[in-house]
């Protein structure tokens, strides 16, 4: 017992002294570890096995932490078994901050709600599982059974702040239903991410996930003399838009939706000998209006970084003509990066 509270506070030393209280990359590293697995099915209702929903929500939240930039370490991403030892040594052997065990609960069908668990006598855990508790019962529209503490093994044996959620009971008719529903188990993954944001100071939101504009998109516009072509290789998506170099101002222009913050602009070609080896993008930010020339020649199909500025709605990429004649420019796709 003292032991475990000795390790667990030099751990939140180490957590307030490197991890950063804002979404920025690595705000933690989180240990998400989907219950039973493999030979252990756990708790079985209505059709549904408790270990395949622990993992569907475990990976979801997987995925939505690492959009927020949190570096996530999963203790299995598969129907595998894996030990309560051998969790435990996953997220103590890889550094972890926090550790989020994700389960359902049974008992005789008429049971139901949510509950969250913590070790006896950890604050940070305690304030860790009340934020999530919270949440779940939120977004999952359950029973709230409380925030409880429990010497369960991962609790006791893992050397950062720990949790155990059960979401939901699977033997119970209605959290059944909303256990089976795809829409349900994404609530349940978003509720662990706003819960732990909310632990960590951090208002709770969802990712802010890149911003593609292709070509065909709505939030791309260009005259009459872009032509369309589809028979470069390299090309994203279905086609892009082409035209040649003029001393005329008739830019391509990808305006999406932006919001007030620093993006990161990469710009997408098919290459070729006949293309502009200076094609000029116009990236319209915040501070003015910022020309990078690109050499669309070569490193076709994928994405280049023309740079990052600080943008707000109304902010736009535009790709010009006026350049050097007797070639084309390549207006195929633009991607926007949130900082």
């Amino acid at each position: 017992m003292e032991r475990r509270n000795v390790l667990t506070c030099v751990v939140i030393v180490l957590a307030l002294t490197l991890v950063p209280f804002s979404a920025q990359a690595a705000w933690i590293k989180l240990c998400i570890d989907p219950g039973h697995g493999g030979s252990d099915p756990g708790a079985v209702g209505y059709g549904i096995t408790e270990a395949a929903t622990n993992l569907d929500i475990s990976v979801r939240a997987r995925n939505l932490f690492q959009q927020d930039g949190a570096t996530v370490v999963m203790t299995r991403t598969s129907d595998t078994y894996v030990s309560l030892q051998g969790r435990c040594d996953i997220a103590n052997n890889n550094g972890c901050n926090r550790f989020l065990c994700s389960h359902c609960n049974a008992f005789n069908g008429a049971a139901y709600g949510t509950e969250t668990f913590s070790y006896p006598g950890s604050t940070t855990g305690a304030d860790y599982r009340n934020k999530v508790n919270a949440e779940m019962v939120s977004h999952m529209g359950t029973y709230n059974r409380g925030n409880k503490t429990a010497n369960f093994y991962v609790l006791v044996n893992t050397n950062m702040p720990a949790i155990l959620c059960e979401v939901g009971f699977i033997d119970h008719s209605g959290d059944n239903a909303k256990l089976a529903n795809a829409n349900y188990r994404q609530e349940a993954a978003r509720a662990y991410l706003h819960g732990t944001q909310s632990h960590y100071g951090i208002a709770p939101h969802d990712p802010v996930s890149d911003i593609i504009v292709d070509n065909t998109s709505a939030s791309f516009s260009a005259g009459s003399s872009w032509a369309a072509g589809t028979a470069s290789a390299d090309k994203y998506g279905s086609n892009y838009r082409y035209r040649s170099t003029a001393a005329v101002s008739d830019p391509a222009k990808w305006a999406p939706t932006l919001t007030n913050r620093n993006y990161s602009v990469y710009a997408w070609w098919p290459q070729g000998t006949n293309r502009s080896a200076s094609a000029p993008y116009i990236i319209n930010h915040n501070g003015g209006s910022t020309t990078v020339k690109v050499n669309q020649q070569v490193n076709g199909g994928k994405w280049n970084l023309l740079g990052t500025w600080a943008f707000s709605p109304g902010k736009n990429v535009q790709l010009s003509c006026w350049t050097t004649t007797g070639y084309v420019v390549m207006g195929d796709a633009i991607k926007f990066v949130p900082n």
